[in-house]
């Protein structure tokens, strides 16, 4: 009965519904304007979307994985507050889940061994609270965190079935495509010299400023684009060194050279380790095909286009730019004032665990720590650590740093568990993938803090989910 009320859902005239809604819902995402018509527009493509998801859930998840990359275009201000599209889905679809929970009697839920370790890191976040300088902040950012985590709850809940995994990872794939293509023509109109609101780029990270365009796509920050794009790119690294992917070698080389260019000219130094990193970990799975002879053809023509691309396409701003001023501003990861500035933020949070080295002085204080007033936003924002470890270390003391530090450890040995024991080559090459990715965000977090980030926990929800697949089925 229940496959019936599936195959319904995803009859030819459904699919090609669904398809027009969510093109018309990224369309609008990227023109943002409120007209009356074009928000009357809006609300009718957001009703047809919640009806497909108040019928079929996991449509929502597969929503949800297209839309990860929309953090400032496709996002809605709020005040001080940003609704992402992710945000949304995710709300209407726990409602459903729950909806069909509730309508079958049934409230098995997916097996998820990181779940009590998340309540834990939770509840110390909760026993930190009135140590915090400032209470409203640390709420909060609380509940940004608690809510983010979520995803890690809900992904393996609906994501159940190696069927499900491929229509995701393809939903995934088309989001990466989309705000790639976004990404190289942002930076072509920036260095061209098209205004900031054609190109979508901040003032920030235009060519103005250092010399060279530093893409952001549909994300907030180039670093948070970069690290969104560990997510693909360690997928399609490791279905092109299977070779035993849905697609074709020629679309996932393409699709991957196309995500390489995007992530050098992100010129986000921790990204460059972060990815580095990603693509070291999948190599480890694959050695063997790593070094076979095509494949390093394969990588050594690979590397003299892309090289050439990233060059040329740097070229574009004239006297503007010069390789000095890149090599510089990668070279402040190790040097200069950026540095200095990271020195700085990580002495003083381990001053400030010092004085609360249990549980910490609660989540998100590190920035009124810093500033002139708890009370009253610097220009400049709220400061972070720029180190993801050390800042849990000053906020959540040091037993909320080993709950966060065994979540970790048993997300990777876990994985390791399934990738040696499935035979299906396709979940073992994307599991592999998004442990790659993952580690790749854990390097990635020695250079910037910010926890509640939708894609990680996504991420995270999405290991656990092929976790499941792959081990249940052997009564794990």
């Amino acid at each position: 009965m229940e496959q019936a009320s599936e195959s319904k859902v995803w009859s030819k005239k459904n699919i090609i519904a669904l398809g027009i809604a969510i093109f018309l819902a990224v369309a609008i995402s990227f023109l943002n304007v409120s007209w009356p018509w074009f928000i009357a527009l809006g609300l009718l493509v957001f009703s047809v979307i919640v009806i497909f998801i108040l019928k079929q859930p996991f449509i929502g998840v597969l929503i949800i994985a297209l839309s990860l990359p929309f953090e400032r275009i496709g996002a809605y201000e709020f005040g001080e507050t940003t609704i992402r599209i992710s945000q949304i889905i995710l709300v209407i679809t726990m409602i459903a889940w729950f909806i069909n929970l509730f309508l079958k009697n049934t409230f098995k839920l997916a097996k998820n061994p990181l779940l009590p370790l998340l309540a834990v890191f939770a509840v110390i976040n909760i026993i930190s609270l009135p140590g915090s300088l400032n209470l409203g902040r640390s709420v909060i950012v609380l509940a940004f965190i608690i809510f983010t985590m979520t995803f890690s709850f809900i992904v393996p809940n609906l994501v159940n079935t190696p069927a499900k995994v491929k229509k995701l990872i393809m939903f995934l794939l088309l989001g990466f495509f989309v705000v790639s293509i976004f990404g190289l023509w942002q930076f072509l109109a920036d260095m061209s010299g098209l205004p900031i609101e054609v190109t979508g780029l901040r003032d920030l990270y235009t060519k103005d400023i250092l010399g060279f365009t530093r893409v952001q796509s549909t994300a907030y920050e180039p670093l948070y684009f970069a690290n969104y794009l560990l997510i693909p790119l360690g997928i399609l690294f490791a279905l092109f060194l299977s070779g035993k992917g849905e697609m074709k070698s020629t679309w996932v080389i393409l699709l991957f050279g196309l995500g390489i260019v995007n992530f050098i000219l992100t010129v986000s130094r921790g990204g460059y380790i972060a990815i580095a990193v990603t693509l070291a970990v999948v190599g480890a799975f694959y050695f063997r095909k790593l070094f076979s002879l095509q494949n390093i053809l394969i990588f050594l023509i690979a590397i003299v286009i892309v090289g050439w691309v990233a060059v040329q396409a740097l070229g574009v701003g004239g006297e503007l730019f010069t390789l000095e001023k890149f090599q510089e501003h990668i070279g402040n990861a190790f040097y200069g004032a950026s540095y200095d500035e990271r020195v700085e933020t990580i002495s003083s949070a381990m001053t400030m665990w010092q004085e609360s080295p249990l549980v910490g002085s609660g989540p998100g204080s590190f920035g009124p720590y810093m500033a002139n007033h708890p009370f009253y936003v610097p220009t400049d924002g709220w400061r972070i650590v720029n180190n993801e470890f050390i800042e849990i270390l000053a906020e959540n003391g040091i037993i909320g740093l080993f709950i966060f530090i065994l979540i970790i450890l048993l997300a990777v040995i876990r994985s390791f568990k399934a990738i040696l024991r499935t035979k299906d080559f396709y979940l073992k090459a994307i599991l592999i993938g998004l442990l790659g990715a993952f580690i790749g965000v854990l390097a990635q977090y020695q250079t910037f803090s910010t926890l509640y980030i939708v894609h990680v926990w996504f991420l995270i929800g999405l290991i656990v989910a092929i976790q499941n697949i792959i081990l249940l089925p052997k009564n794990d």
